[in-house]
């Protein structure tokens, strides 16, 4: 083993064994964090539809950090610029905007132009010939897509409360990179000493570039840029000058890392594809599944951190996801979302992508994060409502019937040979 690879691994280490122990103790617990997990455009609107329910609910204006990866960054940079732009001056908080704003009228339905716009297909067809040597190009693409929907708001323009932390995976360091107000970088490389004016449609970008459709990035530094790493190697300076960031799922698809540490309550929100058994498949899905299977057991592990440390009593919270958990009884006749079964042959095989996504779509998405973040709510004592809604009601009524929504979802699993580019909104 290289010599650089030994001091990576100890510092790796070192990290993990804090990390546990203040886990495990709960030490210095505050606040709820929400974790929005990646999954292109199908997370942004379930992740949506989530947020409308931690809304109506009153638990939204309790959220004082937000982390998210890619899908689930689209919509939380969404909802920091709504904030910015709505509130009635510097000195409104976001629990007051919370409590006074019309959430559907002034953060759901806007988006619904932002998830019809196609911002993978141009990006991708006008750099082909180029991308293997120059990858910067479609990221750049991706950057002014998402600048059309968050304008040019920059990093230090967030606000100071709630916390929003964008993250990316660092392809140097192996570990999580975050972009926010308070700082931008990882432990390994360091945090940047001087703030700089970063795009949040750059941190986006970064967030959201799945390879190998795209990325990686860039990130142009040198080592007297960072302070607080923890790589001492003699070739820092040449590794901390060629960072390249990709797709923040690719380390921790779930956003929880910057989340574990440091707060009370922890709400997941997990659009992430349910994983599929499947038996016959083609070469270059083979290849694929080799890296699927690996996705999903990374996932399952934070998974089950997350479960122990709930257990052993450090923070209390949930996860609720595209599969579950449902409601007890049947929710259809409850009129509380979309049955079980329904979800897993239907909903669950939406795409993981950044085309256009048409109303039904959206419609039937953002339902199904409503309820979805609903049940999880409901399954713990400790995540209930602080307020009533006297009963459930569907954000989009007209979308509840599953006949309707299974011919309307027709051809939402294809990401190529698809009639989406001919049909009407």
């Amino acid at each position: 083993m290289k010599p650089v690879d030994v001091q990576l691994e100890q510092a790796r280490a070192e990290r993990e064994r804090s990390h546990s122990a203040e886990e495990a103790t709960g030490a210095r617990r505050e606040g709820t964090a929400l974790c929005l997990s990646g999954g292109g455009y199908r997370a942004a609107l379930f992740h949506l539809g989530a947020l409308l329910r931690l809304h109506d609910t009153g638990w939204l204006e309790q959220v004082r950090l937000f982390s998210s990866v890619s899908g689930g960054s689209i919509v939380s940079a969404w909802l920091a610029t709504r904030f910015m732009a709505g509130r009635s001056g510097p000195a409104e908080s976001f629990a007051d905007w919370c409590r006074r704003v019309d959430f559907r009228a002034e953060v759901v339905e806007p988006f619904r132009a932002f998830a019809g716009d196609d911002i993978r297909t141009w990006p991708v067809l006008s750099t082909l010939p180029l991308n293997w040597v120059w990858p910067s190009r479609r990221v750049r693409k991706l950057e002014h897509a998402f600048a059309r929907h968050l304008g040019q708001a920059a990093l230090p323009d967030l606000p100071e409360e709630p916390s929003f932390v964008f993250c990316a995976s660092d392809l140097t360091f192996g570990v999580n990179w975050e972009f926010s107000r308070q700082r931008v970088g990882d432990y390994m490389a360091g945090y940047l000493r001087e703030p700089r004016r970063i795009r949040l449609a750059r941190a986006v970008a970064a967030s959201s570039s799945f390879p190998p459709l795209f990325g990686p990035v860039r990130f142009p530094a040198r080592a007297g840029d960072f302070s607080g790493g923890k790589y001492r190697g003699k070739d820092g300076g040449d590794l901390r000058a060629h960072i390249d960031l990709t797709d923040g799922g690719v380390y921790d698809n779930l956003a929880m890392e910057p989340a574990l540490k440091h707060h009370r309550t922890v709400l997941v929100s997990d659009a992430g594809a349910p994983f599929e058994f499947e038996t016959r498949r083609w070469f270059l899905k083979r290849l694929l599944r080799y890296t699927n299977v690996i996705g999903n057991q990374a996932r399952a592990l934070r998974k089950r951190h997350f479960h122990a440390c709930r257990a052993h009593g450090a923070f209390d919270g949930v996860i609720w996801g595209l599969i579950g958990p449902f409601g007890e009884g049947d929710a259809g006749e409850r009129g509380a979302g979309y049955l079980e079964q329904f979800v897993s042959e239907t909903i669950g095989r939406v795409r993981t992508d950044l085309d256009r996504f048409l109303d039904p779509e959206f419609e039937v998405l953002v339902n199904h994060g409503y309820f979805m973040c609903g049940h999880g709510l409901d399954s713990r004592p400790g995540t209930r409502p602080p307020q009533g809604l006297g009963g459930w009601r569907w954000p989009y009524p007209a979308m509840a019937d599953p006949d309707r929504v299974r011919h309307a979802l027709r051809d939402s699993h294809a990401r190529i040979l698809h009639t989406r580019w001919f049909r009407g909104r």
